[in-house]
């Protein structure tokens, strides 16, 4: 069975399908007044009895995987089987009320009302019709059965439209996220390979030139330039692929401090390993790789000084060199780092007085803050 969410969409109801599988059990009370009955019943009579019962759990069974028109045409055969069997048993009165747990379920608030009232209605006339002498004895077991199904009904409807919505907005988180990281690998590419191609396409077309003009050494020199050029691109795109298998915080650490060293920086790291989230490691991962890729190929300074540390729920990374820096260029380095802070709900503080000063400040994630 389905039910129609607000948002226009079909719920799939396995777990209310279970519940109302073991609601069932309360409708054993139907053969309460054959049992307690003190006169003789005919076996022709103990038999209609039973038909009754097991025609109404052949039309709720079916009630459970129906929807639309067909369950509201199910439902009101199940009160017409009520009806009818209230001729041969007052035991109706228990399974009455089972139809109000589709009216619930099934129906929006204003649509399950109406048809509640038609149960109530349909309840007050059999009443009428074959139980004038004990009507409240019969109307009011199955007002509250049906009062009390109607209400479990919406809990459980209400209850699959919140699982719903918070699977929607995982998977939108998801794609969201996924955005984000096609947008990253678009900049990183950018970066990477940009500045690189557009100096092997200068360089190719200047030794072309320098062929045309007879000044064979140089131009030669220029496709030396070239080739190392593209065999230096070639190691960078090599490691940008080999870093989309995003490791550990520390890990990165320690790699990127291998790279500056061997570029001949002089590099100071302070770790304190704060808790973090993966969400948070996976960005800081990213930052601190986007701020060292920006200090090898445009910072003429001599030392970095790296700092990840904690104080009470704060966490604040830290990366610095001691360059001469007089104007900054937002390129699309900068301009990642900014949008990967932003998404952490983190605050950037870019200084140049001194160098570069790259600061980040964010919350510690209440998830992870104990978890060690």
């Amino acid at each position: 069975m389905h039910v129609m969410s607000k948002l226009g969409v079909e719920l799939p109801l396995h777990k209310e399908q279970k519940m109302g599988m073991w609601a069932l059990i309360f409708s054993s009370f139907y053969f309460f007044p054959l049992l307690a009955q003190k006169a003789p019943v005919s076996v022709v009579d103990v038999i209609a009895q039973v038909a009754v019962y097991m025609l109404f759990i052949a039309f709720y069974l079916t009630a459970l995987y129906q929807k639309g028109p067909r369950l509201t045409g199910i439902l009101l055969l199940m009160m017409l089987t009520c009806g009818l069997g209230t001729m041969l048993t007052y035991g109706t009165q228990s399974i009455f009320g089972y139809v109000g747990f589709f009216c619930g379920l099934c129906y929006r608030l204003a649509q399950g009302l109406i048809m509640m009232a038609m149960l109530m209605s349909a309840l007050l006339l059999t009443g009428f019709l074959f139980a004038n002498e004990s009507l409240w004895y019969f109307c009011l077991p199955a007002f509250v059965v049906g009062g009390g199904l109607f209400a479990l009904g919406v809990i459980g409807r209400k209850d699959q439209i919140h699982r719903l919505q918070h699977r929607q907005s995982q998977q939108q988180i998801q794609q969201l996220a996924a955005i984000a990281e096609r947008e990253r690998i678009a900049r990183d590419l950018h970066d990477l390979l940009g500045h690189s191609l557009s100096s092997i396409a200068l360089k190719a077309e200047l030794a072309t030139k320098l062929q045309q003009l007879g000044q064979h050494g140089q131009a030669i020199q220029e496709s030396l330039e070239v080739a190392s050029i593209a065999r230096s691109l070639l190691s960078e795109v090599r490691e940008a692929v080999s870093g989309l298998k995003q490791i550990g915080l520390d890990a990165q650490l320690k790699a990127l401090q291998q790279r500056l060293a061997q570029a001949g920086f002089n590099v100071f790291i302070e770790n304190q390993a704060p808790s973090l989230s993966a969400q948070q490691e996976s960005a800081l991962c990213y930052i601190a790789k986007e701020a060292v890729t920006n200090i090898l190929r445009h910072s003429k300074a001599k030392n970095v000084k790296v700092a990840l540390m904690q104080q009470d729920n704060v966490v604040l990374f830290r990366i610095e060199d001691d360059g001469d820096i007089k104007n900054l260029t937002h390129g699309n380095g900068l301009e990642g780092i900014k949008e990967r802070a932003l998404q952490l709900g983190a605050k950037l503080h870019v200084d140049i007085s001194h160098g570069l000063k790259l600061q980040l400040t964010m919350e510690q994630s209440v998830n992870e803050s104990h978890g060690g």
